[in-house]
């Protein structure tokens, strides 16, 4: 069995939906650890958003996908869904299994956010040029945020919206292009 399979069958049957991932990095996705999937060698701990982020923000990055999951405490855990293909760089850091957290709804949100970010990776890589930059963040735990242009300083946006409302914002935005 592959590792994408096992990974797969790992978020199936928690209950949780597995996203779509670019065919080029879908065949070399590996098992690293207990809940944690990437098609590189992991370079940072998946919980830490910031040094992916950093590591994006700062010149090139090889083409990647991470898929995680993890935490600490009784409610900080997340899924961890890490990708950066061509102009695009995108960190999904959505709250699941935490003590206090109700699984179900929160798995229903990972779904769609799975979905919206699947229809934003076909979107970039048909209306995105390579030498351009689009940074999105979306996270239960630190706010989120997306910029068209990582060295443009972020674009703030309110931590009123849900990770949902960011990522159909940025497919709206790129709608338009």
């Amino acid at each position: 069995m592959g590792d994408i399979v096992k990974a797969r069958a790992l978020f199936k049957e928690a209950g949780l939906a597995f996203p779509v991932l670019p065919r080029k990095l879908a065949s070399s996705l590996k098992e690293q650890g207990e809940w944690l999937y990437s098609t590189r060698p992991v370079k940072f701990h998946p919980y830490d958003l910031m040094d992916y982020m950093n590591e994006a923000g700062e010149g090139h990055v090889d083409d990647y996908a991470v898929l995680s999951h993890s935490g600490h405490g009784v409610n900080s855990y997340a899924i961890q869904y890490y990708l950066v293909c061509g102009p695009l760089r995108m960190f999904l850091f959505i709250g699941w299994d935490g003590v206090y957290m109700n699984k179900q709804k929160e798995a229903s949100k990972i779904k769609e956010c799975f979905g919206l970010a699947n229809l934003i990776a076909k979107a970039s890589a048909q209306k995105l040029h390579t030498d351009s930059r689009l940074m999105i963040v979306v996270s239960d735990f630190y706010g989120s945020y997306w910029s068209p242009h990582v060295n443009a300083g972020r674009v703030r946006l309110s931590d009123s919206k849900t990770p949902q409302q960011v990522l159909r914002e940025v497919l709206d935005w790129l709608a338009g292009l």
